[in-house]
């Protein structure tokens, strides 16, 4: 009885809990949410005190309002992205964002380690309601921009993101490249609550096609002209093969045999 007790305590002295700081986070939200809402109202209060002074009849100021609330959306998701960007570069400077493999632990504040950590999740927090709003938008071009903002992203020129779960950090993708609804990319992978933090850079090189359900791991690298079939697990620093440009399966294997390189195709 006496070892099974103290198995018991070293048990309860290793175990670790998680705390999460509920009103940061919750400050976090209401400021990022409020903050660009004030210069979308004193806008539309303006409006209402121009078409006054100007006697407009209220008939043409109706008309006027779907255009500008549709004007004042556009302002508050980019006030919303450059507020959540001056946070993230602030946080950058207490805690530059790095690639590698971290310990997730949540005991030592004082350590660069907890330090990495806590800035990382106050990053992912921040960046997602951005990336939501403006990919749910009529305005869906600003995804890019919150990507390239907020997170540590590259995104070049003609990126065609649909309905994709995006990678909110540490993507880098290349100049015309496509991605189907219900694709997936994740530039970091956790083993457990307490395990290892996996940081590592998803690149997709240009002229690629990312069809519907794949999922992209951290570390991957999709080269250029790759064509990623329908349902292919591209898992954490998956790389292709030389001269293969068609994948598909769990992990993503070359089609080899069965489709002709884009070179072919074009002669």
């Amino acid at each position: 009885m006496e070892n099974i007790s103290e198995e018991r305590k070293e048990a309860e002295q290793k175990e670790q809990t998680v705390e999460l700081p509920v009103l940061t986070y919750f400050g976090l939200n209401m400021l990022s949410f409020v903050i660009p809402l004030y210069p979308c109202m004193g806008l539309f209060l303006l409006y209402l005190f121009i078409t006054n002074i100007l006697s407009v009849e209220i008939i043409w100021m109706f008309l006027f309002i779907p255009s500008l609330f549709l004007l004042l959306l556009y302002i508050y998701i980019i006030l919303l992205i450059e507020f959540a960007a001056i946070l993230v570069r602030r946080w950058n400077k207490k805690s530059p964002a790095q690639e590698g493999v971290f310990p997730r632990m949540f005991i030592d504040k004082e350590t660069p380690e907890t330090r990495l950590i806590k800035y990382y999740h106050l990053r992912g927090f921040i960046i997602k309601f951005p990336v939501w709003l403006s990919g749910k938008s009529p305005f869906p071009w600003l995804l890019n921009r919150a990507l390239r903002r907020i997170g540590h992203n590259k995104i070049g020129k003609n990126v065609i993101m649909e309905d994709v779960f995006v990678g909110l950090e540490f993507t880098d993708i290349q100049d015309n490249v496509f991605m189907y609804p219900s694709t997936a990319v994740s530039s970091h992978s956790v083993n457990s609550i307490f395990g290892w933090l996996n940081m590592f850079v998803v690149k997709i090189n240009e002229n690629s096609v990312i069809y519907p359900g794949n999922i992209s791991g951290c570390g991957a690298l999709i080269d250029k002209n790759y064509v990623i079939f329908p349902n292919t697990v591209i898992h954490k620093h998956w790389k292709g093969r030389p001269n293969e440009l068609f994948y598909q399966g769990s992990p993503g294997k070359p089609l080899t045999g069965t489709y002709k390189g884009i070179e072919e195709i074009e002669n």
